[in-house]
């Protein structure tokens, strides 16, 4: 029984690393960069999306998800994608009163000074966005912010998705809005985006995580690192309707069901297009396409 066992422990072990191998090697393999129409048409699909799911999303609130739209339209001229932004801000944006993530909208408006007792029940990296939105004098004396001003904050960032991006999300705003020290953030941006070009390297998995990695790449001027398969990767997880999800499917189950990966666990789930991984996809598209065409708008 033991030798029954033990065999079929070296047979599984033998296949998840030639899956892996082989996941590895198609995740990181040569190929030629997309080319722009091909962008443009994937482009245009998610905004569809978008469009086309306006009535659900609009009751969503989470307002980084709607700053990622708006830089899109800032250095797009996709009429679709204005008109979804526009009316998000008519109906929403423009109706209420200016809070600690209105400068996500109104980049130089300083917000009263962050209550720290509204932010108790905050994620640490959400208590960094207020932070990097602010520079609050006040905020940056706490721990959850020096904390987060180290390269090894995120510690063991794999099993911590989403921490990196995070981190450099939060970085970037910084820069772009002037709070502290140039030369601190810079080296600590450079030492971020290396932690996501190894994450991008072994983690084959394409879900809302593997978006991330590649648009905060896109996003802090690092196409250079960009491999052109992790592009066309992303491409190819569209699903029909323009969106992403965050599941990579590995086993179709039926009734369009797959047994796959999410961004942490294995899941068993339809392949269903949500919110966070569209917006993130969409900018990630509007940035590949200014940089391939510097003198759009």
């Amino acid at each position: 029984m033991l030798k029954i066992i033990t065999g079929l422990l070296v047979i599984l072990f033998i296949t998840l690393a030639c899956y892996y191998g082989y996941a590895m090697y198609e995740n990181n393999k040569t190929a030629n960069t997309p080319e722009t129409t091909v962008i443009e048409k994937a482009y245009a699909k998610s905004i569809d999306w978008l469009v086309n799911n306006y009535p659900q999303i609009s009751n969503n609130h989470n307002p980084a998800l709607w700053w990622m739209l708006k830089e899109a339209t800032d250095i797009s001229d996709n009429k679709n994608l204005t008109e979804v932004y526009t009316q998000y801000k008519t109906d929403y944006l423009d109706k209420i009163p200016p809070n600690i993530w209105t400068p996500y909208f109104r980049k130089y408006y300083k917000p009263a000074t962050p209550d720290m007792i509204s932010m108790q029940n905050y994620q640490p990296y959400q208590v960094f966005f207020v932070y990097a939105l602010s520079c609050d004098s006040d905020l940056a004396q706490t721990d959850v912010i020096k904390d987060q001003l180290e390269t090894d904050f995120c510690g063991l960032h794999y099993l911590r998705p989403r921490c990196v991006t995070h981190q450099l999300m939060s970085v970037r705003l910084m820069q772009q809005r002037y709070c502290g020290d140039d030369a601190q953030l810079a080296a600590l941006s450079d030492a971020l985006q290396e932690i996501i070009i190894d994450e991008l390297t072994y983690d084959f998995r394409v879900t809302d995580s593997y978006l991330q990695r590649v648009l905060m790449l896109a996003e802090s001027g690092n196409f250079d690192a960009i491999k052109p398969v992790w592009v066309q990767r992303i491409l190819d997880a569209q699903n029909a309707d323009g969106g992403w999800g965050d599941l990579h499917p590995v086993l179709p189950l039926g009734n369009d069901r797959y047994f796959g990966w999410s961004s942490t666990l294995p899941r068993i789930r339809n392949r269903q297009s949500d919110f966070h991984a569209t917006a993130q996809g969409i900018w990630l598209l509007a940035l590949l396409l200014q940089h391939q065409q510097p003198s759009a708008k």
